[in-house]
């Protein structure tokens, strides 16, 4: 069906702006996380097992906020067209909505005929 393409296009952009907000949040809360991290060290006297620990937590977080902000980076510039170029879309999806409806048309069709022309040959 032709609206089938329009429509994964429509869903991708939708897709790609809830990933980027949250891949934003995740970045946030990474960057939260390694400030409670640091802090922890900063201001508390630790034994070298909990420094250790809190050390691995810290990588284990880095590599978190990493994966986030990799995906802030790759989101964003789809995001940024989407928002350049939002009646565009407004418009695709009006068009979805006209594609659709000419399918459910042409699904739905039937035939009323207009003479008895049929009726005389099966007799």
């Amino acid at each position: 069906m032709i609206s089938q393409g329009l429509e994964d296009f429509l869903d991708y952009l939708r897709e790609t702006e809830q990933l980027l907000h949250m891949a934003e949040q995740a970045e946030q809360e990474a960057n939260d996380a390694t400030q409670d991290i640091l802090h922890r060290l900063e201001l508390v006297d630790l034994d070298c097992n909990v420094a250790c620990d809190l050390a691995f937590k810290l990588r284990e977080v880095r590599q978190y906020r990493r994966e986030a902000k990799d995906q802030t980076d790759q989101a964003a510039p789809v995001v940024a067209w989407l928002e350049d170029h939002r009646p565009v879309v407004k418009e695709l999806e009006r068009l979805l909505g006209e594609v659709r409806k000419q399918e459910r048309r042409a699904r739905d069709r039937i035939y009323t005929p207009k003479t008895n022309i049929l009726e005389e040959d099966s007799q």
